[in-house]
């Protein structure tokens, strides 16, 4: 016997997006009829009921906040739970606006039995903070009118499921309306007549869709399924409840689309290097933000800590209607070991730093600084991207002093020659061409300077050595 549990969300909009608005009655309104569909704990404590006009509903709360239903918040909201769930669990299978099928059959030989496996799923659900039902079904149907009914049933005799599923009425379950007029017509209301009548006889007296209904509710026909597979790629909307015209007040609505990210990434044991934030402004052309980790994260709080110091530097030109957080640049997570005799080695490593620096003053702005193959002393070192590893050079014995000068400076004092000639003729190749004989010398304060003679027989001097 195949078993299915149906998760039925009554209330996915309100507690998506309206959860923390609990000080004010609440209600979601649907748009063609203006009839309450959604409603929280204050607004049924004021005696609004679900399926109550919008009017009768105005007059019995004066201090109503309504919303107009949107079936297309509630399905984005389905795709981030079924995301959620596939950490647990695999065969899930979404019935929009309010639904999600899971397969648990097969999984029951991995955590031990329908009783641990659902623990284990209502454990991870219930960190979302969503209303729902539940219930176990031989088929498909069976779970849906059980969960949507109401139902917190979790079992795996189908003799107790079918006795369950005879005492509802026809307008409980999935058929359509017409259908259960016609029935009551002839005297069929519950599922437990519907179910007495012979197959043959309910093909030879209805349409063919109360045959496929009733054979897929009793588990003899196989009913069709589209599984969920988790996306390719990283891209999450958010609209904001109001416009925020302050920087900061973008944080905790970010927050919402990093712990999304942090899903995503743990879900193909993979980090992030670099993220898009794109603002959506009112009455001005949308504006982008780049966060980017040396070391690549996955983990959000880490990222919020990257996003914070990128986001202090930057002024709203208008106020932020939505957030659309995108991932451009992502790799697999690369274990790393550390040897447990070389002691404590500090908090960070050298790439979360260089991240944080990139974070708090730029991109372009953190450079490492590597040999080059020039002679020149001007162009002895080059700055290059702070991630790139520094390659070796060989370690040839030249002194060299430890401060240069931004520009070599006349020689201004007097001072004795130690050691040299060094002859430096070289710049052939690209114009900037030099002849210059170094020396190292020593003034009459002490200090031991690297000082150079042009062919003009001027003297200047260009380092110091410590």
């Amino acid at each position: 016997m195949q078993l299915w549990i149906y998760l039925h969300f009554p209330t996915l909009q309100l507690d998506a997006l309206y959860a923390e608005q609990s000080e004010q009655p609440l209600i979601i309104v649907e748009g063609k009829r203006f009839q309450v569909v959604q409603r929280n704990a204050l607004a049924k404590e004021q005696g609004i009921d679900l399926g109550m006009g919008l009017g009768s509903a105005s007059a019995l709360c004066q201090q109503l906040q309504v919303h107009p239903y949107d079936e297309s918040v509630e399905h984005k909201t389905l795709l981030d739970i079924a995301q959620w769930l596939y950490i647990v669990t695999s065969d899930i299978a979404l019935f929009p606006p309010q639904g999600i099928l899971l397969k648990a059959t097969d999984m029951l030989s991995l955590y031990g039995g329908l009783k641990a496996y659902w623990q284990h799923v209502f454990r991870h659900l219930s960190t979302l903070k969503l209303t729902f039902h539940f219930a176990t079904g031989f088929s498909p149907f069976s779970a849906m009118l059980l969960a949507k009914s109401g139902g917190q049933f979790i079992c795996h005799d189908k003799d107790e499921i079918v006795q369950r599923l005879q005492r509802y009425p026809l307008v409980a379950t999935e058929l359509d309306p017409k259908q259960v007029e016609t029935l009551s017509r002839v005297g069929v209301t519950h599922l437990h007549q519907l179910l007495e009548l012979p197959m043959q006889d309910i093909a030879r007296r209805f349409d063919i869709d109360l045959v496929n209904y009733v054979g897929r509710l009793m588990g003899q026909f196989k009913h069709p399924m589209d599984f969920y597979h988790p996306p390719e790629q990283f891209q999450s909307y958010l609209e904001l409840l109001f416009d925020i015209e302050h920087i900061q007040w973008l944080e905790k609505p970010l927050g919402k689309l990093l712990s999304k990210l942090e899903l995503f990434l743990t879900l193909r044991n993979q980090v992030g290097y670099e993220l898009a934030l794109t603002l959506h402004q009112r009455d001005h052309q949308d504006s982008s933000v780049t966060f980017t980790s040396a070391s690549g994260d996955y983990l959000a709080n880490r990222w919020m800590t990257l996003c914070q110091l990128t986001l202090e530097s930057i002024k709203l030109e208008a106020p932020v209607q939505g957030l659309t957080l995108s991932l451009i640049r992502g790799g697999e997570l690369e274990s790393s070991s550390k040897d447990i005799f070389a002691g404590h080695q500090g908090q960070q490593s050298e790439l979360e730093l260089i991240g944080l620096l990139q974070a708090k003053l730029g991109h372009e702005r953190v450079r490492k600084v590597a040999m080059s193959d020039d002679p020149r002393p001007e162009k002895a070192t080059l700055l290059c991207s702070p991630e790139l590893p520094i390659p070796l050079k060989p370690n040839i014995q030249r002194l060299r002093p430890s401060l240069m000068m931004p520009e070599p400076e006349p020689l201004a004092e007097k001072v004795s020659i130690i050691h040299g000639p060094e002859r430096f003729v070289t710049g052939w190749w690209d114009g900037d061409e030099m002849t210059r004989d170094y020396f190292i010398a020593r003034s009459d304060a002490g200090r031991w300077l690297w000082v150079f003679r042009n062919q003009q027989m001027q003297w200047f001097l260009h380092g110091v050595f410590s």
